[in-house]
């Protein structure tokens, strides 16, 4: 039996030190091909490494983004650099692919990035090599950019002014919103009073630019039908300045459209349009309404309509640069 157990413990002994030895021929054959390496190839894998470490963070956890524009003042303003929540509405597979974890949507006055619906990629290796030297520079280099030199927007930030099943009404740009349930839209001061939620918009165009904006209207709905303006109404336009280089396109577009219908109410296509702006735009399931803060001087759903939830990539949770301006965005 003593035989047995010496012969066994005999087997144990020679397997464990075979082990080790093999382990430790396996562990200098590795030190020796570190050393044939050389620090160029050192440096070229720890530059890889990180690469996928940036694209892995960049897709699933969160993303660096600078402002570009004033689209948002004075909630942000142009050259903050904000770090976006990618978990919050759940990450995309891959750039461009479905989400999973997206258990949540935007909901009503979150501050959020989504892909610009214009924008047109200039392919798949362009994308990943900017989104890497994007976020390597803490978002200092985008090389991204028109031939001026100004970066291309592929991505907007704006706020969620309104959601799935709510009704939108803009008026002389300012919102109206009537929510699900709800009999009459309210204006937007009194629904953050209803959310509990408060947050400031900028406005710059005055009333003197929406009675201009009135006149040039007509003018353009006479020119379209060849048709000439009463004398009233040339004096007044002629009378009439803009106050502000800015145009509210939106407006200008209803009061266009407005004018049509009252010479041609007979043109379907005319009064489909003007019903759109009567009616204001609905938010089905799976859209949210983007809306700049700044209101008189962003492109925003306004132009391009609700947008899909699988196109918000993250929200926008606070400004890390400059350190001035450090804190959570509201």
């Amino acid at each position: 039996m003593n035989s047995k157990r010496a012969a066994y413990l005999d087997w144990i002994e020679e397997k464990t030190e075979g082990y080790l030895e093999r382990r430790a021929q396996r562990k200098e054959r590795r030190k020796q091909k570190e050393k044939k390496k050389g620090p160029v190839r050192e440096w070229i894998e720890a530059i890889l490494w990180a690469v996928l470490w940036v694209l892995l963070i960049n897709q699933f956890i969160f993303q660096l983004y600078q402002i570009p524009s004033s689209s948002m003042e004075d909630t942000l303003k142009i050259g903050d650099r904000l770090f976006v929540n990618k978990m919050i509405y759940g990450p995309q597979l891959y750039p461009g692919g479905p989400k999973f974890l997206d258990d949540r949507n935007p909901q009503r006055y979150e501050v959020f990035i989504f892909e610009n619906p214009a924008y047109v990629s200039r392919g798949p290796l362009f994308d990943i090599l900017n989104r890497v030297v994007y976020m390597l520079t803490l978002s200092l280099v985008n090389l991204d950019r028109h031939e001026d030199g100004t970066p291309r927007a592929q991505l907007y930030v704006k706020r969620a002014a309104a959601v799935e099943g709510d009704r939108v009404f803009i008026r002389q740009g300012e919102l109206s919103v009537q929510p699900e349930g709800f009999l009459e839209p309210l204006e937007d001061k009194k629904l953050q009073e209803e959310a509990d939620h408060h947050y400031e918009t900028k406005r710059i165009l005055q009333d003197q630019d929406y009675r201009f904006y009135t006149l040039r209207a007509r003018q353009n709905a006479y020119d379209t039908l060849g048709l000439s303006m009463s004398s009233e109404d040339i004096h007044a336009l002629s009378n009439t300045g803009a106050t502000s280089q800015l145009v509210d396109y939106y407006a200008l577009s209803r009061e266009y459209h407005y004018e049509l219908a009252s010479i041609r109410p007979e043109s379907q296509s005319v009064r489909n349009e003007l019903y759109r702006h009567e009616n204001g735009f609905y938010i089905p399931e799976g859209y949210v309404f983007p809306l700049g803060d700044n209101r008189d001087n962003s492109i925003d759903s306004r132009y391009f309509g609700p947008v899909q939830h699988d196109s918000v990539l993250g929200e926008a949770n606070f400004i890390f640069w400059p350190f001035g301006r450090f804190g959570v965005i509201k």
